[in-house]
C-alpha cells in the first residue's frame, strides 16, 4: 500500500493521527499549516490553533482572505485560539511539564470544540518552542502527553517545527525519539530536494547511494521520517565522523541550483 502524501495527510487529518512536519522556513510552516486548518473548516471540523501571536495572526489573515470569518468562527467555537507561551507557563514546572497542569490548561478548550463540527482539529507549536530553545526534554514531553490526552479525547494534532534539517546540528539531538512520539513526519518540497542533494553528495563522498541503505532502516524512530532525514539519522548513527561532511556537500548541491 502506498503511503499517504504529506499534502493528504494534511488534508484528511484522521482522527487520532499525531504528525509533526519540520520547515526550515517560517513561510512554509505557516502556509503548511494554513493547509490543515482551512481544509478542516471546510470540512465542517472544529480547529483550535496554539500557536505564538505572530502565526496566530498570519493563519487568521490567511483564512480571512480565503473568505472564512475568524470573528464569527470564535464566537461560534468553532475556532479556538490559545497562545503557546502562555499555555506553557500553566504547566511547566522546573523546565518540564507537569500531567494534571497540561491536562487542566488544555482540556477547557478542548471541551469547548466536541459540540461543534465533524470532527476536531489542533495546531500547536509548543512543542516546536521548547525544541528551539533547547529543551528537548520537555519537546517530547509534551509529545507524549498529547498522547496521552489523545486516550480520552477524539482529535487529529499536527505539531509545528522550525528546524534546519539540512545542519549536521539538527541531527544532534534526540531526533528520533521525537520521532517515536508521532505517528508521523511529514515530509515538505525542501525534503525531496535535501534526499537528491544527499544521493549526489554521497555517491561522490563514499561511491555508492546511502537513500537505499537508509530506507531499509527498521529503527523504530527513524522509519517515520522523509527519506532524506532518514538518511542524515542513518549516516548519524552508523557513519558519525562523515555527517559533517556529507551535511555540507549535499547542502552545497541543495544550493546550486539557485547560485
Amino acid at each position: 500500500m502506498t503511503a499517504p502524501s504529506s499534502s493528504s495527510l494534511l488534508a484528511e487529518a484522521p482522527t487520532g493521527r499525531h504528525f509533526a512536519q519540520f520547515h526550515r522556513a517560517p513561510e512554509t510552516l505557516t502556509e503548511s499549516a494554513f493547509a490543515f486548518l482551512e481544509a478542516g473548516l471546510r470540512r465542517g471540523n472544529s480547529v483550535l490553533i496554539i500557536a505564538p501571536s505572530d502565526r496566530r495572526e498570519r493563519l487568521l489573515e490567511s483564512l480571512s482572505a480565503s473568505q472564512f470569518h475568524p470573528t464569527a468562527l470564535s464566537n461560534s467555537g468553532q475556532l479556538g485560539l490559545m497562545d503557546a507561551g502562555t499555555v506553557m507557563q500553566q504547566f511547566m514546572t522546573n523546565d518540564l511539564p507537569q500531567w494534571g497542569r497540561f491536562r487542566g490548561a488544555l482540556m477547557p478548550a478542548i471541551s469547548r470544540m466536541q459540540p461543534f463540527g465533524r470532527g476536531n482539529r489542533i495546531y500547536t507549536e509548543m512543542s516546536g518552542m521548547l525544541w528551539q530553545d533547547g529543551n528537548t526534554e520537555a519537546a517530547i514531553r509534551v509529545e507524549e502527553l498529547w498522547n496521552a490526552l489523545a486516550g480520552s479525547q477524539q482529535f487529529s494534532l499536527y505539531c509545528g517545527y522550525t528546524m534546519d534539517t539540512h545542519s549536521e546540528e539538527a541531527y544532534g539531538g534526540p531526533l528520533e525519539e521525537l520521532g517515536r512520539t508521532h505517528s508521523d513526519i511529514l515530509g515538505t518540497a525542501d525534503d525531496e530536494e535535501l534526499g537528491v542533494a544527499l544521493d549526489r553528495a554521497s555517491k561522490e563522498i563514499f561511491g555508492i547511494s546511502l537513500t537505499q541503505m537508509a530506507g531499509v532502516s527498521r529503527q523504530d524512530g527513524a522509519r517515520r521520517f522523509p527519506s532524506g532525514q532518514r538518511t542524515m539519522l542513518w549516516v548519524k548513527r552508523n557513519l558519525p565522523m562523515s555527517t559533517a561532511q556529507l551535511a555540507e556537500r549535499a547542502r552545497q548541491y541543495y544550493l546550486e541550483p539557485r547560485a
